[in-house]
């Protein structure tokens, strides 16, 4: 092809044939050109790329900068000028680090503690002219040595070494009062670490302590001394701090008269121990004195007061103000003092007793002349007659008290013929009712045995009154109630022992039910008998705690009644859900039986009897509504007494007076509460809440302590 064209291009003609040489002669020449072109082109990228990776910069690409632009840009110019401004940061830092370094080895050199640094193989890199002054003579060196051989003596060797520490641990350590050639140091050995973690340098300052440590010695013996002088001191001594006024330091004596350990004294505030009196006013706190002198007490630990004669000054020590206090024992003065006191004021004393005594006795007191005039009252007597001593005082009774019959009843209490006889009498009490009041009379005698006077107390008997009722009311009740039972038991008896083997089987077991009946009648008021007893007594309820269906006891507690001859009527109520309850089973049971009796009995013939229970998930509340005779306010106010009935007639209904007392105590030592709602003439309802089990208790037999949760 090439032979074609130049046949083509040289036609003969010598123009034409000129011009095609020169044509060919300048395509060679650009050819040549655009192939030098294209290698510098390669070479500057290749350069570029190489300066680039230099600076850390990724390499160009051709798609990012063609070669027109690279040759326009000028990379390896600007590449340049960026190593001119890299070389000149590289300058600056390095004139900063030559300054550091000189200021770091100013400070190495001028440091107060010897500083000496060791490569990881151990051998001393550098150190500075303090350790050279503490360790090395003149001429030594240290540096290429390993430190034990200069530093460490033969007996510090065998020490731990805080270098090998330092390796082993890779942490700071420190080493106190280490010892060499009579000297005391603390060595603080901290590591030199590369980026990857490894220790290459280990830096150990050490610091000489000798001086410290003759200081402090020296101290101690001073403070040895000290505490000598000031425990062989007779007089006590205390140190108290002004500003927490609490007790710093004590000598032996302060401590033996205090009668307390000394660990028990420091820390304690001064009146605890001295001077209790004075804590409303100290001389030198509150009234800014510097100096005190007084008597005062020293309050010692078995509660002992010992009176001290004290002198207080204030002083300061290492700037903070203490109060330095040093005080006598003065008992035996104070006893010779005393003595003349109690011989001077023995009679004042002696009234002032009598007026104590008089005053405490909480039952009002009167003391009286043989002439029945006041001598003496206490408060309760004043608040009780409404007279005052202080206007009554001297005067005959019969001139002060305007109620001629109690005047009448006080005098014949204190008749000298009636001495020890009890006179009862009525006062009218605030409610409007009556109290009972007891006058007892004793003689008051001098020395010689004449009586001087009468003394006369009233007591207000009038709940001992009132329980002497009810108990002579439940004697013959339970009487009433024991022997009705018995008659029938004994009876029917006597029916089966007599006509043995004559009578049909059915009246055999009629008459053998009817006596289990009453049987089961007599446990049960003899079982309320010693239920009340053991209450009476303050031992506490024995708890059987069980689970249980509380739905189930009440339909079997409720089954007897339903079947019994009568016309009540009975409507129950249960939640939706059966009530599972942890409780003592058989005193539930007594407590439903207790007041669905009740119910029964009250109720009139044909009367509906409802009950109800309503479960929260914490407590149960059962209620029993019934339409009976009702109760009145001060019925309700007393269901709870024990004996209490509202008739306690023989033609009464029966019963004890004490299934409600025992039914209150069984419902509390559950940790629940009972309460009645009636009106006479409206029915009545009792009802009773519990909880639905006992807090931190197990199943299983407890006493009574209060052991249930109350919400």
């Amino acid at each position: 092809m090439a032979d074609k064209d130049l046949a083509l291009r040289y036609s003969g003609d010598p123009e034409t044939d000129l011009l095609h040489a020169e044509i060919d002669r300048l395509r060679a020449e650009n050819r040549s050109l655009r192939d030098w072109q294209q290698k510098s082109i390669h070479y500057i990228r290749d350069k570029v790329d190489q300066l680039l990776g230099v600076v850390g910069t990724s390499p160009l690409r051709p798609e990012e900068l063609d070669d027109d632009m690279l040759i326009g840009l000028d990379p390896i110019g600007i590449v340049s000028d960026t190593f001119v401004q890299i070389l000149e940061n590289l300058r600056l830092t390095n004139e900063e680090l030559s300054m550091a370094k000189n200021e770091l080895a100013a400070i190495f050199h001028a440091a107060g503690n010897g500083i000496m640094v060791l490569n990881a193989a151990g051998e001393v890199v550098s150190y500075n002219s303090k350790l050279k002054e503490l360790f090395l003579r003149d001429g030594d060196q240290l540096t290429g040595l390993f430190c034990y051989e200069k530093i460490c003596t033969s007996e510090s060797r065998h020490e731990a070494c805080v270098f090998n520490m330092v390796m082993q641990q890779g942490r700071t350590v420190t080493r106190r009062d280490w010892q060499s050639r009579g000297h005391h140091y603390d060595v603080i050995g901290a590591p030199i670490k590369n980026r990857n973690g490894e220790i290459i340098q280990v830096v150990q300052v050490y610091n000489d302590i000798t001086d410290r440590k003759r200081n402090e010695q020296a101290l101690a013996e001073a403070n040895v001394r000290l505490d000598t002088i000031f425990d062989s001191v007779l007089s006590g001594i205390l140190l108290i701090d002004a500003e927490t006024q609490r007790i710093v330091d004590a000598n032996r004596k302060a401590v033996e008269m205090i009668d307390a350990p000394l660990e028990r004294i420091l820390g304690s505030e001064c009146f605890e121990f001295l001077c209790p009196g004075w804590h409303e006013g100290c001389p030198i706190l509150d009234k800014g004195m510097t100096s005190a002198s007084g008597e005062c007490e020293v309050l010692r630990l078995d509660g002992l007061k010992i009176p001290i004669l004290k002198t207080v000054v204030s002083v300061f020590l290492d700037g903070r103000r203490y109060l330095l206090e040093s005080f006598i024992d003065i008992t035996d003065r104070k006893k010779a003092e005393e003595s003349v006191r109690v011989a001077l004021a023995a009679a004042e004393d002696a009234r002032a007793k009598m007026d104590g005594i008089l005053q405490s006795v909480a039952d009002p007191l009167i003391v009286t002349d043989p002439v029945h005039r006041i001598i003496m009252m206490n408060r309760a007597a004043e608040d009780l007659l409404g007279i005052c001593l202080f206007e009554s005082l001297g005067l005959p009774l019969e001139d002060v008290l305007e109620d001629q019959r109690l005047l009448r009843d006080l005098q014949s209490s204190m008749a000298l013929e009636n001495h020890g006889s009890r006179v009862d009498f009525l006062l009218p009490s605030p409610d409007g009712g009556k109290w009972i009041f007891q006058g007892r009379t004793s003689a008051l005698c001098d020395l010689d045995g004449r009586v001087t006077g009468m003394i006369t107390i009233m007591q207000n008997v009038t709940r001992d009154r009132e329980i002497d009722r009810m108990k002579s009311d439940f004697v013959s009740t339970a009487a009433h109630e024991l022997q009705t039972p018995l008659s029938a038991i004994i009876g029917f008896s006597e029916l089966l022992l007599s006509q043995k083997g004559l009578l049909s089987p059915d009246v055999e077991h009629e008459s053998l039910t009817y006596i289990f009946d009453k049987a089961d009648l007599l446990s049960k008021i003899v079982d309320d008998l010693l239920d009340i007893s053991r209450i009476e007594s303050g031992r506490p309820l024995e708890i059987f705690v069980d689970p249980f269906n509380l739905n189930t006891l009440v339909e079997q507690v409720v089954k007897p009644y339903r079947t019994r001859q009568g016309p009540h009527m009975f409507e129950v109520f249960f939640p939706e859900e059966p009530v599972e309850i942890i409780a003592d089973k058989r005193k539930i049971e007594q407590i439903l039986d207790n007041i669905l009796s009740n119910a029964f009995k009250y109720s009139p013939l044909g009367g509906m009897i409802r009950l109800a229970i309503c479960c929260n998930g914490v407590s149960c509340e059962v209620s029993v509504e019934d339409q009976g005779i009702g109760m009145t306010a001060e019925q309700k106010r007393r269901v709870f007494d024990k004996f209490y009935r509202g008739d306690s007639s023989n033609t009464s209904i029966g019963g004890t007076g004490l299934g409600m007392s025992i039914t209150k105590h069984f419902v509390e030592a559950h940790g629940g509460r009972i309460w009645v709602n009636s009106e006479p003439g409206q029915g009545t309802k009792v009802s009773f809440e519990i909880p639905v089990r006992p807090r931190n208790v197990a199943a299983g037999p407890f006493l009574y302590a209060g052991l249930f949760a109350d919400d």
